[in-house]
C-alpha cells in the first residue's frame, strides 16, 4: 500500500482551516498499513490505506470496541517532524481521545511506543498538524484510541536517516562472514535494542537467503550467547526453542515474516550484515 510522506518542515502549525496543509505536494509513496478492526458499510471496507491515498473522502475506520488502534511501516527510519490528520464533518469523526505513538517496535502492535502527542480538542474538517515536545525517529507511527478510531487522511513530515548497517548479499558462513567485515574495518552487526534490530530488519528484507549471520555467537567454554564486539546479550528476538547453544553455532536473522533470530551452523552460508 502507498502512503505520502512529506519531506517538509513546518514549525509552530496547530490547526490549518480547510486543506491546504494536507494538499501539500512533494511527496514521496511509500509504506504499509494496518489497522485492529475493519467497519463496513452498504458493501464499502473502511480500510487502512483509505488513510494514506489522498483521497479526503474516503476513510479508514475500525470497529466501535476497545482499544482500537492504526499503524503505518514507513519502510524506513525517520525523524519525524509532525504528522498531519484530516476528518471529515461527520458525528464519529473527532479523535480527540487518541494518541499518537513513534518507534521501532512492533510490540503490541507498535503501542507499546513512546507516546508523540496525546490528541485533545481535534477540529473536523481541518488539517490538523501534531509535533512531538522533542525529536522522535521511528519507523512506525501508531495511533491508538480507547473505542474506534476514524482516519480520512494521515500525512507525516520527516527526514530519512541513513542505517547503521550494511547487507552484504555473499553467502558465506559465519567465520568468513566475519572476516570479511573486519577486513574492511567493520564488524558483524550486533543487535542491542528495538532500534538496532529495527535497522536490521530493513537491511535483511533485501537479501537472497533465508537468514542473514549476526555478531551473535556461542562459546562452548563459558556455555553462553555473546556478541562478538563485546556486548552482553540482553535485549533479544529469539524464536521460540531456538536459542540452543552448541559448539559451532552462531546467531541469524530471517530476512522475512518476523525476523526473529535462529541458532544455526557456523557452516550454513547466509547473506550477512555488517556494520558501516
Amino acid at each position: 500500500m502507498s502512503w505520502s510522506l512529506l519531506i517538509i518542515s513546518l514549525i509552530g502549525i496547530a490547526i490549518v482551516g480547510g486543506t491546504d496543509l494536507c494538499n501539500t505536494t512533494c511527496l514521496i509513496p511509500n509504506g504499509t498499513t494496518s489497522q485492529s478492526t475493519v467497519y463496513t458499510s452498504e458493501g464499502t471496507n473502511f480500510t487502512s490505506e483509505r488513510a494514506i491515498n489522498g483521497n479526503m473522502s474516503e476513510c479508514a475506520h475500525t470497529l466501535e470496541q476497545q482499544s482500537s488502534w492504526w499503524t503505518i511501516d514507513l519502510l524506513a527510519v525517520y525523524n519525524i517532524s509532525s504528522i498531519k490528520i484530516y476528518n471529515t464533518e461527520h458525528h464519529n469523526s473527532d479523535i480527540s481521545d487518541a494518541s499518537i505513538h513513534i518507534g521501532n517496535s512492533r510490540e503490541n502492535n507498535s503501542i507499546a511506543n513512546n507516546v508523540c502527542k496525546c490528541i485533545t480538542n481535534f477540529i473536523k474538517n481541518s488539517c490538523n498538524d501534531f509535533q512531538c515536545n522533542t525529536s522522535m525517529l521511528g519507523r512506525y507511527i501508531t495511533l491508538s484510541a480507547p473505542k474506534h478510531l476514524v482516519l480520512c487522511e494521515v500525512r507525516i513530515c520527516g527526514t530519512k536517516q541513513e542505517s547503521p548497517f550494511e547487507l552484504i548479499k555473499e553467502n558465506k558462513t559465519w567465520e568468513d562472514a566475519l572476516s570479511h567485515c573486519r577486513d574492511q574495518n567493520k564488524d558483524l552487526a550486533s543487535i542491542l535494542d528495538a532500534d538496532s534490530q529495527a535497522w536490521a530488519e530493513l537491511e535483511a528484507r533485501a537479501a537472497d537467503t533465508p537468514f542473514v549471520w549476526l555478531a551473535l555467537h556461542y562459546t562452548c567454554i563459558l556455555e553462553v550467547w555473546f556478541w562478538v564486539d563485546d556486548h552482553r546479550l540482553e535485549f533479544n528476538r529469539w524464536a521460540p526453542e531456538n536459542n540452543t547453544g552448541d559448539c559451532d553455532m552462531s546467531g541469524a536473522m530471517q530476512t522475512r515474516e518476523d525476523h526473529l533470530w535462529f541458532s544455526m551452523s557456523d557452516y550454513d552460508k547466509f547473506n550477512f550484515i555488517c556494520t558501516k
